[in-house]
């Protein structure tokens, strides 16, 4: 099993970019090695005595499937989603996947880490960031394509895009290193976020690649405040102060909500520049940041689709278009001070004061600056003691960021049935 994936890894990274550019191939290989994945799996679960123990002569049939079906015996049906949990997409696969967030928030709250407190998404700008650029160069150089090189070396925006999805692999790989160093210091060492759970997704529409990040807080002293808070106008005080001192957090930003990015070569674009970069207006670098990476605007994505062709409301709560299909929502509502709300999922968040911009996105502006990308902050509000959390408030919790960071499965139930009426159709 190592040598094919070793095989498969050394052809998509070939120097002059011949396999990893053929889509075909890359889809030819990566199921090559998944098929052999699932066979070596399933010879193990083929010929052991405590699987399906075919090794001891015992091989049942399709008509004695049936018959122990028959008789409520389903172990074989058990054992077969048991082994499912090892190929990629499968719903065993996925129930494991939420299998172990549940299991990692259980022993972070029985060393007493307390419960997760707060969860991040980090997008990728792959046609901007100055070092992917400079990674993007070099590998049209050794693919011998000079008009590329030329065009990217001249800020080509075109160009660029056509690059990072010329080389997928390489934009995946610049950005979970970006990751691990922004994870290992100013999540860490600036934000106090001192263990966390990540996962990466691929969606189309949405970046290349995207992390979503449930983390741990350090300092819990701002969780006994809140709940020893007597009324809610003293826990939303101590929620903000944590939230726009520690965190830095605001949703308080004057953008230009129509404000389109500006792809040309003369493009003073922040995402084109390092924080290292910007020495002279802070506020300036966090105010434009903000109008290219944090400013909602509403799509098919948040939207959705609806039958009755009836005006759609965005699922983020940036409010209800005037007709149909136009997208044209008017944002979150301006509001004075700060409140906590509870969400459609149940969980309850902290909604910053917000004066200026009904479309801009509650934020980090020290994570915006850092990551030079869109990063979504949100801290997650228990109201029992942080030592002591009430497991309703923490499946609410897991629920959440499952419906972010894993995909929709069938219940172990539904997917019991469905092999059972494979087996005895």
């Amino acid at each position: 099993m190592k040598n094919i994936q070793a095989w498969a890894k050394h052809l998509v990274r070939y120097h002059d970019g011949r396999f990893v550019n053929e889509q075909l191939f890359c889809l030819y290989a990566l199921n090559m090695v998944q098929r052999h994945i699932n066979n070596t799996q399933g010879n193990y679960f083929y010929k052991d005595d405590n699987w399906l123990g075919a090794g001891s002569g015992f091989l049942p049939t399709i008509e004695g499937l049936r018959t122990q079906i028959e008789n409520g015996d389903f172990r074989f049906i058990k054992k077969l989603q048991y082994l499912a949990r090892g190929i990629r997409g499968s719903d065993s696969f996925w129930r494991g996947k939420q299998e172990e967030l549940e299991s990692w928030i259980d022993f972070h709250i029985a060393r007493g880490h307390g419960p997760p407190t707060h969860f991040m998404t980090l997008s990728c700008a792959e046609n901007w960031w100055p070092d992917l650029t400079r990674i993007m160069i070099e590998l049209e150089k050794e693919a011998g394509n000079v008009e590329q090189v030329e065009a990217l070396e001249q800020g080509d925006f075109k160009a660029m895009s056509k690059s990072v999805k010329r080389f997928t692999v390489y934009v995946n790989d610049f950005f979970m290193k970006r990751s691990k160093v922004f994870l290992d210091t100013i999540v860490k060492d600036v934000m106090g976020i001192e263990h966390y759970w990540a996962r990466v997704e691929f969606a189309p529409g949405r970046g290349q690649i995207h992390l979503h990040l449930l983390g741990i807080g350090r300092d819990k002293s701002y969780l006994i405040d809140f709940y020893n808070a007597n009324t809610e106008e003293e826990k939303t005080a101590v929620l903000e102060k944590y939230a726009t001192k520690v965190m830095n957090m605001t949703a308080d930003v004057d953008i230009n909500e129509t404000h389109k990015s500006d792809t040309s070569p003369e493009s003073m674009s922040p995402l084109k520049h390092r924080f290292c970069e910007c020495t002279t207006n802070m506020n300036h670098d966090a105010q434009m940041l903000a109008q290219e990476c944090m400013c909602h605007l509403c799509n098919e994505y948040c939207l959705g689709c609806d039958d009755k062709n009836k005006p759609r409301e965005c699922k983020f709560g940036y409010g209800k278009e005037t007709e149909c299909g136009k997208c044209d929502t008017e944002g979150k509502p301006l509001q004075e001070t700060s409140v906590i709300v509870c969400g459609k999922r149940g969980v309850e968040q902290l909604l910053l004061k917000r004066t200026k911009s009904r479309k801009v996105v509650q934020h980090s502006t020290s994570c915006l600056q850092c990551w030079r990308a869109n990063v979504d902050v949100q801290l997650l509000v228990y109201r029992t003691h942080p030592n002591k959390p009430n497991m309703n408030e923490i499946e609410n919790v897991i629920k959440y960021v499952v419906a972010y960071a894993s995909k929709k499965n069938h219940t172990s139930k539904a997917e019991r049935s469905a092999i059972q009426d494979i087996i005895t159709w």
